[in-house]
């Protein structure tokens, strides 16, 4: 990865991680419309055109798209917290699949991390209490049993 590719992907991390914590304050503070619309916003200004695309395809396909672990780990991180403001609006079976689905991304992201990268072994530890993981697709059981 060349240096200018790494600067980008800082940069991005340096933004979700401002973004998402201006969600969870959002979320905490009951203003779900607000935190919604702050998390569509941040996830089409990282993603761009490919954010539709990436919301349509399985974890495996999202994760092919985005290329890079810490891609698709800040593409999860965004699943999660859309998962929280879905369970506070009371729809409890579309935050556990969303859930399900930032765990399945998580994985994802450590599949395909190198080693020396805890980033994307937390945000999966993070949510393995949260989602039953017998409903994960068996090419991630392995993966999820390892982290515990």
């Amino acid at each position: 990865m060349s240096l200018r590719q790494r600067d980008y992907i800082l940069r991005m991390i340096e933004q979700l991680a401002a973004a998402i914590g201006r969600i969870a304050g959002l979320r905490r503070a009951g203003d779900l419309t607000e935190a919604h619309r702050v998390l569509r916003e941040t996830a089409d200004g990282l993603f761009g055109p490919m954010r539709d695309m990436l919301d349509r395809v399985d974890a495996a396909g999202a994760a092919t798209l985005l290329g890079d672990h810490e891609k698709i780990g800040a593409y999860a991180a965004l699943c999660a917290e859309h998962a929280a403001i879905l369970e506070l609006q009371g729809r409890g079976a579309q935050a556990a699949a969303e859930r399900l689905r930032a765990l399945e991304l998580h994985l994802e992201a450590v599949r395909r991390a190198p080693e020396d990268s805890p980033r994307a072994r937390e945000g999966a530890r993070a949510l393995l209490g949260q989602v039953d993981v017998t409903r994960l697709p068996e090419r991630y059981r392995a993966l999820a049993a390892a982290l515990d």
